[in-house]
Parts: C-alpha cells; structure tokens; sequence
C-alpha cells in the first residue's frame, strides 16, 4: 500500500478526473479492450487513464501493460524501452545500450519514478503539468480497488506480459511476478473480471498450470504478432528470430489453444485487406466454433490508422464488430467505442448473427458451441 501513496498529488488530479467523468453506459453486447485506460484521451497506462476507464462503470476490459525492473518490481509500461515515452536520455545519459535502448530491467523502481512520460504525439510535453510518471502495477491495482470499493462495482483488469522474451534472456520470470501481486489483491474469485495475455506461446500454458496452484482465476488470451514482429523473438543458432504464428491458423492449431486460452487477438491487417477482403479463409467462424472470441487491434480514430475501405471510425467499427464477426476490439477510444454501441440501431441483416454476444462479465458463463468437445477449462489441455 505504500506504493499507493506515493503519488498521492498524482492521485488528486486522478480522483478529479473521476469526478467529472463518471458517467454510465449500458451493458455492451460487443467486447471493449481499454488500451492503457483512457490512453486516448490522456497519458495512457498512468493512474488518471486507469481512474477515467473505471470511472465509465462499463463492462470495457481495462488492459495494462507489464514489465520488470531490475529489482524485480512489475511495473505498467507499454514497452520493454523507455526510449520513446519518457525523458530517460535526459536523466541517464550513460546508462544506453549498445543497440541504442534504454531497457527498464536495467533501471530500478526508484530510478524509474524519476522519469517523466511524454507523448510527441498529442503534444504532451513533460514540462507541462500534471507530471504523468510510471505507475508500478501494486500502486494501479490498488487505485483500482479503492474506486472499486466506493463505486460498489468491479472493474475487468487485463494485463498483458510484456515481451516474456526479453525478461527469460535477462533471467527473469514477469509471469510469476504479476500472478504474485494478482494473488495478493485477491484475483481469486469466479468472477470473471481477470484476462491475461502474452505473444508467448509456450507461457500462456506456464501460466494455466499455475493458476490452480495460486488460487487465481483468470482467463487467458493468446496475442498474435506480424511474422517481422518483435513482441515475441526465439532464439535459433544464436541469432534472436520473429516467432512464426502460422500452425495457429489451422484447425489442429485451433484446438490446440482452446485447451489453454478463451480467446485470440491479431492486428486486423491480418484479417482483412485493403479492399476489404477478409483474410484467413474461415478463421474466425473455425475459431468461435471452438469456444474461441476472436479479437482484434488496434482500432483507432486516426484517419492514418484506419482500414482503406472505410472512411471513418464508426464505418471501421461496424466492419470488425459486426461483418467481420470479431467478439472484441483494442482500442486508445473506449468512449467513442461506447457510444458507437450505444446509439447503433440494428438492421434486420444484422440482427442475429454476430451482433449479439454476452458482455465481458458474463464470458465465462456462457456455453460456448463446441460440438466435437474439443475445449477444455482454462488450466487443462485438450489431451486431458
């Protein structure tokens, strides 16, 4: 808890943020992955985000992302470099690496509440106030619960372990770090408000074995990369490789993760193409037969970041959610998202056939079609 009050001025402009935001939204029928809180709106993955998102009292799944530091603290960053987002060349000059990163496991917690984050994109300078800082997951989980607490209502926590490669080539375990601080802020309920997700393959089924053992329930989603992507890397002759995905996309892959893991994300370039064409010739139908959602990211307000064959948000959103029949978007807009869910009239082609899904809440009590019993409960394998 004494993390929690460390950034108690932080804390203020965070609760003010609640204040003046806390509206409500109905229940949604299509899933909302929260990328960072409220990161579309302010600094994404800090405490003010993280107060904005709760604050909606929506079913949204708040996604955070994690890393380590080099005392072993698990902290909420979107990267295992902090080149990019922070003033860390200004701090620490001397502590770049030979391939011109600076790598948050070289830092400790204590070094890493001295940087300040920035965001060149939206024009946030770190001089400006409020001074947006790193947040450790124990001080975001704990703000969490006090706004919980208060609001009568339990908020849906994602958190996605960053780059598990990096982490096993520095000798450290991220994966039992966080289940450590999930145990210990009592994720062990049948709730359903827990998802986890990981590009790694061979840790998502770490994890479930580990699962019963802590106590913790939660259910795990399996993050899918470009095959030039570095989120997840192996190692081959000495020279560190993008994983390739591919034996995911085939039926036997199918079954095989719907042992593990209750859903799949992938960049929706690798759903669709540029005139709209869906790709992976019956994956998401194959997918979903299985018990599977499928998810997709990330789905933007830029214009830059947009699908070319739609011209706007909305027209994009309406495309994924519900032609394409994806169970959920990531996204920095969770507001927009909502509101695009709220005020969306269904047509009768619509009607009745992917439009209709359970909230986040309610995911692991549906029952999911699997004629073949192929599925089995998070924690077991298909073989069992």
């Amino acid at each position: 808890m004494k993390y929690f009050f460390y950034h108690h001025k932080l804390l203020c402009s965070s609760l003010l943020v609640f204040a003046l935001l806390c509206f409500h939204y109905p229940v949604n029928a299509k899933l909302i992955i929260a990328q960072g809180g409220g990161s579309g709106y302010i600094m994404g993955n800090s405490l003010p985000a993280v107060t904005m998102a709760v604050a909606a009292e929506s079913d949204i799944i708040i996604k955070l992302d994690t890393v380590l530091t080099a005392d072993n603290e698990v902290i909420v960053f979107s990267s295992g470099t902090l080149n990019e987002a922070t003033n860390v060349a200004d701090i620490f000059p001397d502590r770049i690496r030979k391939d011109g990163n600076y790598y948050a496991i070289d830092f400790t917690l204590d070094e890493i509440r001295q940087l300040t984050l920035h965001d060149p994109a939206k024009g946030v300078s770190e001089n400006a106030p409020p001074r947006f800082t790193i947040p450790s997951l124990v001080e975001l989980l704990s703000l969490v619960k006090v706004l919980d607490s208060n609001l009568e209502y339990t908020s849906n926590i994602a958190i996605e372990l960053k780059q598990i490669w990096l982490h096993r080539k520095e000798g450290k375990d991220l994966s039992s770090s966080v289940l450590g601080i999930l145990q210990q802020y009592g994720y062990t309920g049948e709730d359903g408000n827990l998802f986890l997700l990981s590009y790694d393959a061979t840790e998502l089924p770490r994890i479930a074995k580990q699962l019963p053992q802590r106590g913790i329930v939660a259910k795990l989603v399996q993050l899918v990369d470009t095959s030039d992507g570095q989120e997840n890397l192996e190692e081959e002759w000495g020279k560190w490789n993008s994983y390739n995905y591919d034996w995911m996309f085939t039926k036997s892959g199918l079954r095989s993760l719907a042992g593990t893991v209750v859903a799949i994300a992938l960049p929706k370039n690798m759903l669709v193409d540029t005139n709209g064409e869906l790709l992976l010739d019956g994956f998401v139908k194959n997918a979903q037969q299985l018990g599977l959602m499928v998810f997709t990211f990330s789905v933007q307000k830029e214009d830059e970041s947009r699908v070319l064959f739609t011209n706007s948000f909305d027209e994009e959103l309406q495309f994924f959610y519900f032609s394409a029949g994806i169970d959920g978007i990531i996204t920095n807009y969770y507001r927009d998202v909502l509101d695009f869910l709220k005020n969306r009239t269904l047509s009768p082609a619509v009607s009745g056939t992917h439009a209709e899904t359970v909230p986040p809440s309610a995911v692991t009590k549906q029952n999911n079609t699997d004629p073949l019993g192929l599925t089995a409960p998070v924690g077991q394998t298909s073989e069992e």
